[in-house]
C-alpha cells in the first residue's frame, strides 16, 4: 500500500522548480577498489509466487520485489525517502499544485533500446485508469485527462482538477513502452519490457524467475550480471536454505531471529538488518458480512487479541502495538489515540449486548439459532501470522466463539481479498511516503480502490478530503490525528502491530545499506549499488 508523511514540495501561487542532480555513487567500503568484483548472480527468496509482470497489474510485495529491478520510476526515493530524480531528470510544480510538468532524462530508454518519451508517460496514465489498475489508480484521482499532454517528445504536462498535498509521490511509479503495450491486454500479456538495469529472461511457475543485466541501461549499470528468485513459502526452509548458502537474501522471522542472532557460526555466514517499515499487521474484516456488520461485536473481538503475549511470546520484543493505519515513526500517528486492550471479560459483555449468548450451553455463543464462528485468511508458510491466528483463536475460543484459521498461498490469498471473497483476514499493508490512506478507507475505494473492508463513514470521508487538499502539514497532522481517532473507534481493522522486520544477507553481498522506514529495497541506489565477493 502507498502512502505515509508529509512533502513540502507545493507552493501556494507560484511555479517551484525542483531540478535535483543524479545522486553519486554510495561510498564504497575500504578496500573496494581491491575487492570488488563485477559479475555474479545474486539469489532472492520470494514468499509469494508473482501473478503479474506487468507493472501495472502488481497486487503484491513479491510482484513489487521483481518488478522494481526491470523498471525504474519517473521520480525516485533517495536512502531519506527524499524525491530525487528518475527517468525524470527535473520537474516543474504549478497553478498552486495542480500542474506538474515533467522533464524525461534524454538518457532514459526501454530495455529494447528505444527512448522514453513523453507520449509514453501519457499512455501509462491513461492505462493506468484503462485497464483499473487497483494498485495506481487512487494515486491519480482527479488527473485531467484531455489536458495532460506531451509537449515534445522529452516533457510531458500532468494536469489534475485539485491540488493533494503529497502528490509528488504519485510519480514514484514506472512507464509502460506504448509500441509495446498499445494493443496488450495488460491482465493477459507476457511482454515484459521496462526501464531498469534488469530484464526479464526467465521463469518456472510455483518456482523460480531469473533476470539478466542488460548491456544497453542507460544509469550507471549494477555489478551483479544475474538476479534469480526462489520462491520458498515457508520461512524455516527459506532459514535451512539461507545456512547452505544457497540463497543470499532473504525476510526471516523473529524467531528464527532471536534463536540464531547470537551464534558465531551463523555470524560468520550471515548479516542482520532491523528494519521498521512504515506499515502494520491489522486483520481486516468484512463489514458486509452479518457477524463483522456490527461495531460492538468487531470491539469485542479487538479485546479478545492479546498483543502484549504476541509480542514478548512471538516476536522477542521486536514489535509494538498500533491503534491505526499510522506508524509510530509518522507524525500522523496520533499518540493519544486510544487502543483497545485485552480484556476477554468485557468483550463477553459488549458481545452479550449484541445479543450473543451461549443458549444451548455447548461452549459457543449463538444468535437466532446461529453459531458465531469465523474464518480468518491467513498467508501460508509465516509462522508468525499462525502464531498470531493462533493466540487470537485460543483467546476467542475462551469466550465462545468460534475460529478457523485457513492459510492460503499468497496470490490465492490476495485475490479473496480484493474481491471481498472472504470473512476476514491477516494483511500486512506497508506505508509509502505520503500519509493518505484514502485508497484503504474512503468510500470511493470500494469501486476502483483497496477498501477491501467495505468501510463507510462520511466523517472519514470528510476528514480524508480536508487532508488532500490542506497543503499546510501541521494542520494536515492536525487533521489527520481526527482520522485516526476515527478508525480507532470504528475497527474497520483489528489495529495489531507493527513489527521490527529481520533481513538475513549472506556475508559475500557488499555494500548493503538500509533507509530507514524501507529497508533494503524500493529507494536508489539499494541493490543497485551492491556488490558480490567471490
Amino acid at each position: 500500500m502507498r502512502r505515509a508523511v508529509v512533502l513540502l514540495i507545493i507552493l501556494l501561487g507560484s511555479a517551484c522548480t525542483r531540478e535535483t542532480p543524479q545522486p553519486p555513487p554510495p561510498a564504497p567500503p575500504k578496500k573496494a577498489a581491491v575487492e570488488t568484483r563485477d559479475g555474479g548472480r545474486l539469489v532472492r527468496r520470494l514468499e509469494g509466487d508473482v501473478k503479474s509482470l506487468n507493472y501495472l497489474m502488481q497486487s503484491t510485495e513479491d510482484e513489487r520485489q521483481v518488478l522494481s529491478l526491470i523498471y525504474d520510476p519517473l521520480i525516485d526515493l533517495d536512502q531519506n525517502l527524499n524525491p530525487i530524480p528518475g527517468v525524470a531528470a527535473r520537474w516543474e510544480v504549478l497553478d498552486s499544485g495542480k500542474t506538474y510538468v515533467l522533464h524525461l532524462d534524454p538518457r532514459a530508454n526501454f530495455s529494447d533500446g528505444t527512448p522514453v518519451r513523453a507520449s509514453d508517460v501519457v499512455f501509462t496514465l491513461s492505462k493506468i485508469f484503462d485497464a483499473q489498475s487497483i494498485q495506481f489508480g487512487p494515486w491519480f484521482e482527479g488527473l485531467d485527462r484531455e489536458r495532460t499532454k506531451a509537449i515534445d517528445e522529452r516533457t510531458v504536462r500532468v494536469v489534475f482538477t485539485e491540488a493533494h498535498a503529497g502528490r509528488v509521490h504519485s510519480f514514484n511509479i514506472s512507464v509502460l513502452p506504448e509500441h509495446v503495450y498499445a494493443n496488450e491486454n495488460l491482465t493477459k500479456t507476457t511482454k515484459v519490457v521496462g526501464t531498469g538495469p534488469y530484464v526479464f529472461k526467465r521463469r518456472e511457475r510455483d518456482r523460480s524467475i531469473v533476470l539478466e543485466r542488460r548491456e544497453n541501461y542507460w544509469r550507471e549499470k549494477p555489478a551483479i550480471t544475474s538476479v534469480l528468485f526462489r520462491l520458498i513459502a515457508d520461512n524455516n526452509v527459506a532459514w535451512q536454505a539461507m545456512q547452505r548458502g544457497d540463497i543470499d537474501v532473504a525476510r526471516i522471522d523473529n524467531d528464527t531471529w532471536a534463536r540464531v542472532k547470537d551464534d558465531p557460526a551463523v555470524q560468520q555466514k550471515v548479516e542482520f538488518h532491523t528494519v521498521w517499515q512504515l506499515g502494520y499487521h491489522g486483520i481486516v474484516w468484512n463489514l458486509s458480512d452479518p457477524l463483522l456488520g456490527d461495531a460492538r461485536v468487531r470491539r469485542a473481538l479487538a479485546m479478545s487479541f492479546d498483543r502484549q503475549t504476541v509480542i514478548d511470546k512471538l516476536y522477542h520484543g521486536q514489535a509494538r502495538a498500533v491503534t491505526g493505519p499510522f506508524t509510530h515513526d509518522q507524525r500522523e500517528n496520533n499518540p493519544q489515540a486510544v487502543g483497545i486492550d485485552f480484556n476477554p471479560t468485557a468483550a463477553s459483555a459488549l458481545l452479550a449486548s449484541a445479543g450473543w449468548r451461549d443458549s444451548d450451553a455447548d461452549g459457543v455463543l449463538d444468535r437466532d439459532g446461529k453459531p458465531f464462528a469465523l474464518t480468518l485468511l491467513i498467508v501460508a508458510g509465516s509462522t508468525t501470522s499462525r502464531g498470531q491466528a493462533q493466540v487470537f483463536q485460543d483467546a476467542l475460543g475462551r469466550i465462545g466463539v468460534k475460529l478457523e484459521i485457513k492459510p492460503l498461498d499468497e496470490a490465492a490469498f490476495y485475490d479473496l481479498v480484493l474481491q471481498r471473497n472472504y470473512q476476514s483476514a491477516l494483511v500486512a499493508w506497508v506505508n509509502e511516503p505520503d500519509p493518505d490512506p484514502s485508497d484503504l478507507f474512503h468510500s470511493k475505494g470500494l469501486v476502483d480502490g483497496m477498501n477491501v473492508t467495505g468501510y463507510k463513514s462520511e466523517e472519514a470521508d470528510q476528514l480524508m478530503d480536508r487532508a488532500a487538499r490542506e497543503l499546510d502539514p501541521a494542520r494536515r497532522v492536525e487533521i489527520y490525528h481526527q482520522l485516526h481517532d476515527v478508525l480507532a473507534r470504528d475497527q474497520p481493522y483489528l489495529w495489531m502491530l507493527q513489527v521490527a522486520e529481520k533481513w538475513a544477507v549472506n556475508r559475500r553481498v557488499q555494500n548493503v545499506r538500509v533507509a530507514k522506514g524501507y529497508g533494503l529495497f524500493h529507494w536508489y541506489p539499494d541493490s543497485h549499488a551492491w556488490w558480490l565477493r567471490k
